[in-house]
């Protein structure tokens, strides 16, 4: 049970509704993280900017994008993240094995160079808290210095994200317990 209730909307405050009702806009409901985020109307709004920034306006393929997601949210074992980006996942590309590979927190054998480049990327910034300088110069030799601070703005927003669901012990909207 998450340590915090939603807030009905009809005891919103004038800026908390603004905020929802912009937000609700391209969600299918406002919980998760913006769920706690709310009860900070900055916060959320702020939190909202960098969330379009990366995945609306963002360049980075939605396959690699997803990729990150995963990676990081498991790292965290945030339930909530892993069960609201699991099927977007599948949808992007993402095959069924290396899904499960990363649930298991095994390494994928990937098929594609660039799913290997970015799980190595985000996995040095998790474990090592620094990116190596070999993956940052491939990062940059492949797609350039705009396209990688977004995938590592992506590894830093979702470890946001996974703090924030495993702070308030929020769990999946779907009642699912992805990591068993």
């Amino acid at each position: 049970m998450a340590r915090l209730d939603p807030i009905p909307v009809e005891k919103m405050t004038p800026e908390q509704k603004a905020l929802h009702d912009r937000m609700i806009g391209t969600r299918k409901q406002l919980s998760g993280p913006f769920g706690v985020w709310l009860r900070n109307p900055a916060l959320a709004d702020s939190a909202d900017k960098v969330v379009r920034a990366v995945r609306q306006d963002g360049k980075l393929e939605k396959r690699l994008y997803e990729l990150i997601v995963l990676v990081v949210v498991r790292h965290w074992s945030a339930p909530y993240a892993w069960a609201a980006h699991e099927a977007p996942a599948r949808a992007a590309g993402l095959s069924d094995d290396t899904i499960e590979a990363i649930r298991a927190r095994r390494k994928p054998n990937f098929a594609k160079a660039d799913e290997a480049l970015i799980y190595d990327a985000a996995t040095e910034l998790l474990a090592g808290k620094v990116l190596s300088a070999a993956t940052y110069d491939k990062l940059i030799a492949q797609y350039g210095l705009d396209t990688t601070i977004e995938l590592i703005t992506i590894a830093g927003l979702y470890s946001m994200v996974s703090t924030v669901l495993n702070g308030f012990d929020v769990p999946p909207s779907d009642g699912s317990r992805p990591f068993g």
